[in-house]
This record gives structure tokens, C-alpha cells and sequence, in this order.
């Protein structure tokens, strides 16, 4: 499955850029092969800048009134370095991290949804996260697909009872993202629900204390994150200098709700961003009963977060929610409505990655 939709998506988008290479003036160039540059737009550059040069300082007023580099967390461009030192090229180093993350993610989906389904459900969300609308976004040269493999990572992990390692995986997730650092609460609800819910846990206290000790390895998840303000602060005198170089892109903390109600009033772009959220939060909402409420949680915060500064973008941000791989997969057991998902899936992955490798607004 990976290697077919990425193929099917290569030609499209090799494709689409010499057909339309005359039309599209924001076509960008990275190296000497179509078939690669096809993967990288808008953020691409600024990953691929941190990754050969670094951060760049910048005094306050700079921050929130000229784009920066420091608002793009450093795990993701510090591999790039990393591979490209070796490679000899970070672009084509991001390409590799990307698909590579993106395997890891299938396979821990699969194994995720496995601990509570049949091997049929297991391949169907795959299947689904494969096919989604913007999945060709996971083969870009950008987080997402770095950042979902370290989420499903740390749900496996927690789920399994390996807390060290939803710990250090969730240490490495809130270095991707700021939202990242979330992650810690649904893990605190798989942590600790069940042994609140059995009886008399305070006449076992030993027993129990044993059993919650492994839970102070989540403290390493908010570690990442602050291990990043404390460079910024180094690097530019403010621990918070990636949130207030965001006003530069100009989002601003509003009332989410808001923010989706004008998305659908804005522009053809903003109402495309408004109804692929509004369509993923009444999904979350339909069928929250058919997932775990630390799923749904993540779900809940991953949406939210990121809308309540700005529409824009928030495609990109719903697609690593994969509790909505899961649900499709649940919803669509009866092969008619598993051949309509896929189809439609599909379809509409093909169209848009036509727009997305070419730099069109509609998916950015």
C-alpha cells in the first residue's frame, strides 16, 4: 500500500508540474529531479534553511513583526542535517526521513489498532491513512510524518506498559511540535484510569505505588519542549520567541469556534480549511464512542489547539489525528462503504496533490 499510493502520487505530481509548469510561477526547484522536487513546498524552504544554517537571532520586535525560523521546533531539521552530512544533500535527506517516518507510522497503526481489533481493522486504517485526501503531505519534506510515527509510538508504548519508552518517544514528539507536549495527558488517562477504577487500591498501597512509579517517565515529555524555550532564550532573550514570532504569520489566540465559523465566510481557500475541519470534528463527535477516550483526546486537543490561532493550515494539522483512521476503518466494515471511502479517498488525494506540489493556496 505504501509503495503504491506513493508511486500513483510520484506521476501525478511529476506529471501535473510539467503540464502545468507554464501556468504555476511558485514552482519550486531543489534539485536537478522533478520526481523529487515534487515534495517540497511552502514550509519545505524554511526546514531546509534551519537544517544548512542554523536558527537565526533576532531581537523581539523583529520576531513578531518579520517571519522567522525559530518558530519551527528543531527535531525534524536537526535529521536533515543529520542524513544530508551524509548524503551530501539535507533536501533529499528530508524526502528520506519522511517516507521512512511514514512506514513507521503504518506499521505502529497497525500494531496500535491491533491490541484491540481484527487484523481486517488493523489494515483498513492503514489503508486509510495511505489514502487520505492530503497523505501525500506525509511524504513531503515536513513534521507530519515524523510527528505522527512518535505519537502512535507513544500510544503503543503506553498502552503496552512500556512507559520508559512512551517517555523518551514523547520526549522527542514535543521537539517536533509544540502541541506535541499534549501528548502527555491522554497518557496519564491509560496511566492512571485503570487503577483508579478498581477497588481498594489505598489498602494496596505498595502494589499500587509500583504500578505508578513507571508513570513519572512522562515527565520526560515536557522536557523537549522546555529543552527549546531554553535555547530561545539563549538564542534571542525570550523562552517564548516561537509563539511570538507566530503573529508574524499573523495568528493570533481566538476563540476556535469563531475562527471556524469565519473560515466559512472567508475566501475559496478558507472555506475549504473551515469544512475539512468542521467534517472532522462531527466525525469525532458521531462516533467518540468507538474510540478511546485518550484517542479522542488527542483528537480533541490536535483540532482545537491549532485552530484557535488561524484556519489556515489546519488540513495539515488533522492529518496525524490518526483516532480518525481508526474510526473510518470501524465505519466502513460492510465492503460497500469500504469501496466508497476508498475511492473517494483516493480521488480526491489525486486531485489535490495537483494543486499541493505546484504551490496552489489550497493546501498549505
Amino acid at each position: 500500500m505504501f509503495f503504491g499510493t506513493r508511486i500513483a502520487l510520484s506521476i501525478i505530481g511529476e506529471f501535473s508540474r510539467r503540464l502545468l509548469a507554464s501556468h504555476f510561477v511558485n514552482q519550486r526547484i531543489w534539485t536537478n529531479n522533478v520526481w523529487l522536487d515534487i515534495w517540497g513546498v511552502w514550509d519545505t524552504g524554511w526546514y531546509l534553511d534551519i537544517s544548512q544554517n542554523g536558527y537565526t537571532a533576532r531581537p523581539l520586535d523583529e520576531l513578531i513583526s518579520f517571519q522567522t525560523n525559530v518558530v519551527f521546533f528543531p527535531l525534524y531539521p536537526l535529521l536533515m542535517r543529520f542524513l544530508g552530512s551524509i548524503i551530501g544533500n539535507q533536501y533529499t535527506a528530508g524526502v528520506i526521513i519522511s517516507n521512512f517516518s511514514l512506514i513507521v507510522a503504518c506499521i505502529y497503526l497497525y500494531k496500535l489498532v491491533r491490541l484491540d481489533s481484527d487484523e481486517s481493522s488493523a489494515f483498513r486504517s492503514v489503508k486509510y491513512l495511505l489514502l487520505f485526501p492530503i497523505s501525500f503531505i506525509l511524504s513531503g519534506v515536513f513534521t507530519e510524518s515524523l510527528y505522527l510515527a512518535l505519537a502512535l509510538m507513544c500510544f503503543y508504548y503506553a498502552r503496552t506498559g512500556k512507559w520508559q519508552l512512551a517517555g523518551i518517544f514523547g520526549f522527542f514528539l514535543s521537539l517536533t511540535r509544540s502541541v506535541g507536549v499534549l501528548i502527555v495527558l491522554p497518557l496519564l488517562y491509560e496511566g492512571l484510569m485503570p487503577l483508579l477504577k478498581e477497588k481498594g487500591y489505598l489498602k494496596n498501597f505498595k502494589e499500587y505505588r509500583d504500578r505508578i512509579l513507571p508513570l513519572f517517565y512522562l515527565s520526560l515529555i515536557p522536557l523537549g519542549i522546555i529543552s527549546y524555550m531554553i535555547f530561545n532564550f539563549y538564542l534571542n532573550g525570550d523562552f517564548l520567541a516561537f509563539v511570538h514570532g507566530q503573529t508574524a504569520w499573523e495568528r493570533y489566540h481566538r476563540n476556535p469556534l469563531e475562527v471556524l465559523i469565519d473560515g466559512y465566510h472567508g475566501d475559496m481557500y478558507a472555506s475549504f480549511e473551515a469544512v475539512f475541519t468542521g467534517i472532522s470534528i462531527l466525525v469525532l463527535i458521531l462516533f467518540h464512542k468507538k474510540i478511546r477516550f485518550s484517542y479522542w483526546l488527542f483528537a480533541i486537543y490536535s483540532i482545537f489547539v491549532p485552530l484557535s490561532t488561524g484556519i489556515q493550515s489546519m488540513p495539515r494539522y488533522i492529518l496525524v489525528i490518526f483516532p480518525l483512521y481508526i474510526l473510518f476503518a470501524d465505519i466502513s466494515k460492510n465492503r460497500l462503504s469500504e469501496d466508497f471511502f476508498t475511492l473517494f479517498f483516493a480521488l480526491m488525494q489525486g486531485f489535490l496533490m495537483v494543486f499541493w506540489t505546484n504551490s496552489f493556496n489550497l493546501v498549505v
